[in-house]
C-alpha cells in the first residue's frame, strides 16, 4: 500500500514546503496531494494546485503528484489539459489529476462559472482533459460550454497513454461519474468511514453494471491524521484538529456533510472518521479500514490551523518511522 501526504498549505509563505515534502520522501511516503480551494480565507488553504505540485516535483525525485482535487468546473479545460501534460513531463510521469465538481458558491462567483453548469462543464471537461493527454494526433471538441478546433497537444505526457484521471465527490451521479469517465473515486477527508463504505459499494455496483473489473480499479483514501508517541502528545496535537474543524464548519459556512452541531465534541467527530494515536493504534485502524473496503493509496493531512512546521514534520517522520513499514 502507498501512503501519501498534504503538505503544510495556507499563509503568506511557501517557505518551507518543499523542505517537508523532501522529509516524507526520505521516510517512505510515496506521495504529494494538494487540493484546490481559491475562497482561501485563514491559514488552512492555497489556490493554484497544479503550479505547488509543479514546485514539489522539481524539489523531490519519486514522490508521485496528486491534485485532491482540483474543481475543473473553474477552468478552461484546454488551460488544465497543457497544465498537466507539461506537468507530467517536468516531474518525469509523475502525475495523477483528480477533479471535482467543487461547492463554494463564492469561488464560482469569483471565476465567472455559473454553478449550475457545473456537472456538464466537468463531465466535458475530463472528456475533453482524457482525449488531449492520450491523442498522438491533433484534436477537435465541441461542446455546449466551450470549443476546440484542430488543436495539437502537447507536450506529450510521459506516462502513456496519460496520466491517471480520478474524480471526487459524494452523489450518486458524482460515483457513477468517477467509474464511466475516469480511473478511480476519490473520497475526501470529512466523511466519516460509514459513509466512505457505502459509497464504495455503490461505486462497486456501477463499476459491475459497466463491466469495469474491480480488481483493476485505483482505490485512493484521503484522512486527516494525527500521531503522537505518548497519549499525551496525542491529546495536544488533536486540538489543532478539532481547532481547524470549529473555524471552518463551526459557523455558518456549509458543506454536504458536515454541520455546525458535528463538530463540537472532538470525539463524536473524530469516531470513525480520523486516524489518530498512537504509533500501534493507528496501525490496528488502517488495518480496519483494509477490512472494511479496499484501500491501496492512503493519503494524509498532518498540518492544521496554527501547527508549527516542526510538528507537521515530526508527526510525517514518526509515521514513515513507525507505521508505513507496518504495510510495506
Amino acid at each position: 500500500m502507498k501512503f501519501g501526504i498534504f503538505p503544510t498549505e495556507g499563509g503568506d509563505s511557501w517557505d518551507g514546503v518543499n523542505e517537508t515534502c523532501r522529509r516524507a520522501e526520505s521516510v517512505g511516503f510515496r506521495s504529494c496531494w494538494v487540493n484546490d480551494h481559491q475562497a482561501t480565507e485563514g491559514d488552512n488553504y492555497w489556490p493554484s494546485p497544479l503550479t505547488r505540485l509543479t514546485s514539489i516535483g522539481t524539489a523531490t525525485d519519486e514522490l508521485e503528484l496528486v491534485t485532491s482535487v482540483l474543481i475543473l468546473p473553474l477552468y478552461h479545460p484546454l488551460h488544465v489539459a497543457q497544465r498537466a501534460a507539461m506537468l507530467d513531463n517536468i516531474s518525469g510521469g509523475r502525475l495523477t489529476l483528480g477533479v471535482g465538481l467543487g461547492y463554494v458558491e463564492k469561488e464560482f462567483d469569483a471565476f465567472d462559472a455559473p454553478m449550475d453548469e457545473r456537472a456538464g462543464r466537468m463531465i466535458e471537461g475530463i472528456r475533453f482533459i482524457d482525449e488531449f493527454l492520450s491523442s498522438e494526433e491533433p484534436i477537435s471538441y465541441e461542446c455546449p460550454f466551450f470549443e476546440v478546433e484542430d488543436w495539437q497537444p502537447l507536450p506529450k505526457t510521459v506516462q502513456n497513454p496519460r496520466p491517471s484521471l480520478w474524480i471526487g465527490g459524494w452523489g450518486d451521479k458524482q460515483i457513477a461519474r468517477s467509474v464511466k469517465f475516469s480511473d478511480a473515486w476519490v473520497p475526501g477527508v470529512v466523511a466519516d468511514l460509514e459513509t466512505v463504505q457505502d459509497r464504495k459499494e455503490k461505486q462497486r455496483a456501477v463499476a459491475d453494471e459497466r463491466g469495469v473489473d474491480w480488481a483493476s480499479v485505483e482505490h485512493p483514501l484521503m484522512r486527516e491524521a494525527v500521531i503522537g508517541r505518548t497519549e499525551a502528545e496525542v491529546r495536544e496535537r488533536r486540538e489543532y484538529v478539532h481547532r481547524t474543524y470549529r473555524d471552518e464548519y463551526g459557523g455558518e459556512f456549509s458543506h454536504p456533510l458536515m454541520t455546525a452541531d458535528s463538530v463540537e465534541q472532538f470525539e463524536s467527530l473524530a469516531e470513525d472518521r480520523f486516524i489518530y494515536g498512537t504509533p500501534e493504534q493507528i496501525v490496528e485502524q488502517i488495518e480496519d479500514i483494509r477490512d472494511r473496503f479496499p484501500l491501496d493509496h492512503l493519503a494524509l493531512r498532518f498540518h492544521h490551523s496554527g501547527m508549527s512546521t516542526e510538528m507537521v514534520r515530526d508527526q510525517i517522520e514518526l509515521f514513515g518511522d513507525e507505521v508505513i513499514p507496518e504495510f510495506s
